[in-house]
């Protein structure tokens, strides 16, 4: 009788050491995720530059982009809440990378422009997964030629670019947006050197 209370006691004390040692396991300071850092970059030169330079490049986006965060939405699931990925972020907000890469690609160092000012409305810069194992970048922007001096717009285009990832991760996402910079960049460049671009080119320097 004595040798079942003592193995009862025993497996007793046991349970508590295991509990105890389990407790103090999980009280230990977890080490911090280090976020892997990423940008979009240097630009390329663009394929048909235009004839006058923007005297400015200015590229805003709202509040919720306004951060490094990586953002992406699961289009299959829940496609109206942003999420973000926790150990990717960009090195700077997106406005601030597409104004570098446009800035690269059209702005001359010996000139100090003439033509109207170019804004660039940021509506959205996210990572849209249609399947878990499939995504896309994805770049909208609003352009605008404005004169020298006051905001009424002179010419206006949307730019709209969907990017496949070549991986469902932030590093493809990462691949798939540099490729759509490019390409903004390359459409920017493109109407600002059509006709309607022009016109607004030419009377920005009367």
């Amino acid at each position: 009788m004595k040798l079942r209370v003592w193995m009862r006691v025993t497996r007793i004390l046991g349970l508590l050491s295991l509990g105890l040692a389990a407790g103090a396991c999980g009280g230990l300071p977890q080490r911090p995720v280090v976020p892997a850092i990423y940008d979009l970059g240097l630009g390329e030169a663009v394929s048909a530059a235009p004839a006058v330079l923007p005297s400015r490049i200015e590229v805003r986006a709202p509040s919720w982009l306004s951060t490094s965060a990586m953002q992406y939405r699961l289009d299959y699931r829940q496609p109206a809440q942003r999420q973000v990925f926790a150990e990717s972020r960009w090195a700077a907000p997106p406005a601030e990378m597409v104004e570098r890469r446009l800035l690269q690609a059209l702005s001359a160092p010996s000139s100090t422009g003439g033509g109207c000012r170019l804004r660039l409305e940021i509506d959205e810069f996210t990572q849209a997964f249609d399947a878990p194992e499939a995504s896309t970048a994805v770049v909208v922007a609003r352009a605008e030629l404005l004169p020298p001096r006051g905001e009424n717009a002179l010419a206006r285009r949307v730019f709209e670019l969907r990017e496949p990832a070549s991986n469902a991760d932030a590093k493809g996402g990462v691949m798939a947006f540099r490729k759509a910079s490019d390409r903004l960049t390359n459409e920017v460049a493109g109407w600002m050197a059509g006709p309607a671009a022009n016109a607004a080119t030419a009377a920005c320097r009367r």
